[in-house]
This record gives C-alpha cells, structure tokens and sequence, in this order.
C-alpha cells in the first residue's frame, strides 16, 4: 500500500515540478558561485586581501553574506544587500503613503508587480550609490588597491559592482518564478554556507596536529552549532495564539449557520533578521565614515571622544585569562567591561528595530478590519476599537519579547564561545584558542535565522508540491 501510493507520487505532475525547481535552484547556485570568483577589473587582488585581513568590520560583517565574493572583490560583492534595502524602504514608503498602500492592496496582483518594478530600479539607485561610496572611500583609505585610479578607472569598477549586484537580483527574482523559495533568502543561505568550510580549516588550523584536540574542540563547537541551530528553530516557530470565534451567518432567513473557535497566529520573530541587520549597518557606519576620511586609529586614541565610539563600536578583543593573576585578571576585565557595553548598545538598537518592524510588517488596522469583515471576534474582547488597542498591546508585548529573543541569540554565542574556549584551553593545554570556527561572524543571530529560516521555508513548499500530488489517490483508504 505504501509502494503504490509512493509510486503515485513519483508520477504525479507535482513532484516532477518540484524536481524540476529543485534542479533549477541548484543551477542558480552554480552560478551564483562562479560569480563570486569574477573579479573586478583593475583591482591589485594581493593589496586588497591585505587590507581585508587587516580589518575593515563593515566589510567583514557583509563579507559574510556574499560567499566570498568580497574576499576576491569580485563583481558581485555588494552582494543581494541593495535589492533587500531598496525591499525595506519599500515596505517603510507603503507604511507611510496612502496611495502606495492602495497599489498594493486594492490592485492585486498587477499592483504588486508594480510595486516590485519599483523596488528594482529603487535597488540600483541603492547599488549606484552603494558601490560608489566604497569605491570612493577605498581609494581614499589605499589608492594602491586599484590599478588605475583615474576617473574612467574608477567607473569601471563602479559599473562591475552595480552589474553583479543586478545579475544576482536577477537570479533571484528566476529562482522565485522558477525555483523553490525566496530567491534572495537562498543566495544568502549559499553565502553563509559557503563560509563553513573556511571557518573549519582555520579552527583546525589553531588547533595543531593532535588528533584527540581537534576532535575534541570540533566536537565542542559542532554540539554548541547544534544546539544554537536549535534555539533560533524554537524561537522561529514560536507563535501567540489568540483565541477568536468565527461566525456566519445564512443571509435568507439571518439563521445562524456556523460558529467555530480557532486561533490568530502571531509569530514571535515576526521582524525577522531585518532589526539585526539594521542594527550592525547603523552601529558601525560612523568606522566606515572614519575610514573614509583616513581618520585612523592613531588618530582616534588621541581623541577621547573618538576613542570612545570607537571602543563602543569595536571594543578590544576579549583577553581569556591564562591564570588568576592579578594582571592578568586587570586586563581581561578592562577588555570585558567594552565588550559589555558594546553588547548593550547593540542589543538596544535591535529592540529598537525590532518594535519598529514588528509594527510594520504587521499592520493592526488592517489585522482589525480583516478580523471584522471575515465576521471573527477575539474571546472577550469587544469589536472595533478595544478589539485594536488589545492587538496593540500584545503587539508591544510581543516585540519586547522578540527584541530580547534577537538580542540574546545575536550577542550571547561569542560570550558563551569565549567560556567554552577557555575551559578547552584547560584540558588541551592550547593557550590560544581559535574565537572563529563556527564562531564570531558565523554562528550570529542574522545568519541563524537565515540558514534556519530558509530551510523551514523550503520543506513548507515541498511539503505543498507532495501534498498537491493528487492528494485523494494518495491519502484515501485502501
């Protein structure tokens, strides 16, 4: 019985599509690899991977979702980065206009692919002025990272970056029509992923050659991925139920005809990764500003002021102490209390944009009108306007809690890696312990919830294509 019905699902017209959009986004990431390693043209590679090695936070933290692609400044480095700002600032224009508002709702799905047409070419406006505000500031920092640094040189690799930012658009937007999930989502995820091996040599390579450290230290941070894996999955599927009672009514004789209780799911991550996201762009723009300007760190020590955002922005790396002396325990101190406050600023513009978003994204006029026309009301609450103040005080609630979530699961890891770090320094003897592997840049709260966010999203549409496949012959009795 199993046999045939597996049988029937392998016929089905559904699964072949499914087949065929699975084949398509794995094309895609093909080429969204040999992407990454086109370079742009008349770029000294050598003197740019120094200056990558050396710092550069912003270009560190990005780097992370394009694969690569920044470490080689290949055409693509902006990445998918200007489309999902120009999507955003979108989303914020139809908050604040009327009119872009009634596009949307009220014009369907023509509306819609308006709205899209203009958040296209907002986005290489975005990549315009994205790739020549870098392309300004690093020849401002190192001129000798270009081969040609006159004006025609420099359009060049303006116009590569905008190209690359545009093709990956491009194929985002094939994957969504041809494919299986959010286009950009996958890119991203590829991105993130492609870093994973990288991460692993370097870990290793610290490690040294004694097989039972590597397999102890691998396995340390491989359960500590899991379980954080696992946590962000949690928060992602968390929902708040509330109760409503749907009823409706024959119009011929007003006879009630139905009445039934269910739930109004209102997911907990609702924002998603985007106050994160605009969190670090915010927290680290004023380095980038100083970087332009080739105000370095010679200069900023000598100022108190600058020093002081610039320990807030970067603090110290955190010193673990090798023994309890009281240098030694001075220093890791000293080094703790801005990492503290850096983590308190960061976390405090996430909660920021966390109820910024959530607000956004769900709209409680429009949730309370939907509510009323589709004849729902909440257990206890009133009709109209307590009906939309009880929405907007779960929605307060609801943030508060997922601002916490975002925070906690952006800054805790590092912390909890630096103790995990230090006890393995204890049983292996190995002062120097690595902070990177499936640490630092990788496991973060913005690259969890994508990784975890994409493969929840991806089973849910393949769950949809199998469950599409003739779904009487399949489920029904035999």
């Amino acid at each position: 019985m199993i046999d045939s019905k597996l049988n029937k699902i392998y016929e089905s017209v559904q699964y072949k599509q499914l087949i065929s959009r699975i084949q398509f986004v794995l094309f895609a990431i093909f080429l969204f690899v040999l992407s990454i390693n086109i370079t742009v043209p008349g770029i000294n590679i050598e003197v740019w991977r120094q200056f990558i090695s050396r710092g550069g936070t912003l270009f560190a933290f990005f780097g992370l979702f394009t694969g690569g692609a920044l470490n080689n400044f290949a055409i693509t480095s902006l990445g998918i980065i200007p489309y999902i700002d120009a999507a955003i600032i979108m989303q914020l224009l139809i908050a604040g206009f009327p009119q872009l508002a009634a596009l949307q709702k009220e014009y369907g799905e023509e509306g819609r692919r308006k709205i899209n047409f203009y958040t296209k070419w907002l986005a290489i406006v975005i990549a315009i002025l994205q790739s020549t505000f870098a392309t300004i500031s690093l020849y401002r920092i190192n001129p000798g990272i270009f081969y040609d640094n006159s004006l025609l040189g420099l359009l060049v690799v303006i116009a590569s970056l905008v190209g690359g930012s545009m093709f990956l658009m491009y194929l985002a937007d094939q994957i969504n029509e041809k494919g299986i999930g959010n286009g950009s989502s996958i890119l991203i995820f590829s991105s993130i992923l492609f870093r994973l091996p990288r991460f692993i040599i370097n870990s290793i390579s610290n490690i040294g050659s004694n097989l039972l450290n590597i397999i102890l230290v691998i396995g340390f941070q491989v359960g500590f991925f899991i379980l954080f894996v696992a946590i962000v999955a949690f928060l992602s599927l968390s929902i708040r139920k509330i109760s409503i009672m749907i009823t409706q009514r024959v119009f011929g004789g007003n006879v009630l005809a139905q009445q039934r209780n269910t739930f109004l799911p209102l997911p907990l991550l609702s924002a998603g990764v985007l106050p994160i996201i605009f969190a670090v762009a915010l927290l680290y723009f004023p380095i980038t500003i100083l970087q332009a300007l080739k105000i370095d760190e010679t200069i900023v020590s000598s100022n108190i002021f600058l020093n002081f955002i610039y320990k807030t922005i970067v603090p110290p790396n955190l010193v673990i102490p090798s023994d309890f002396s009281l240098g030694n325990l001075q220093v890791f101190f000293n080094t703790l209390v801005w990492n503290l406050w850096h983590s308190i600023v960061y976390a405090a513009l996430i909660m920021i944009f966390t109820y910024f978003y959530t607000f956004i994204i769900i709209n409680v006029d429009d949730l309370s009108d939907y509510l009323n026309k589709s004849g729902a009301v909440i257990l206890g609450i009133k009709p109209g306007q307590d009906t939309k103040v009880f929405l907007e005080q779960t929605l307060y609630k609801l943030a508060f809690i997922s601002g916490l979530a975002l925070a906690f699961i952006t800054i805790a890891p590092p912390y909890l890696m630096y103790i995990i770090n230090w006890i393995l320094s204890k049983i292996t003897g190995i002062q120097e312990m690595s902070l990177m592997g499936l640490v630092g840049y990788y496991i973060s709260g913005s690259s969890m919830l994508i990784i975890v966010g994409v493969v929840l999203d991806v089973l849910k549409q393949m769950n949809a294509f199998l469950v599409a496949a003739n779904p009487r012959e399949i489920f029904k009795k035999q």
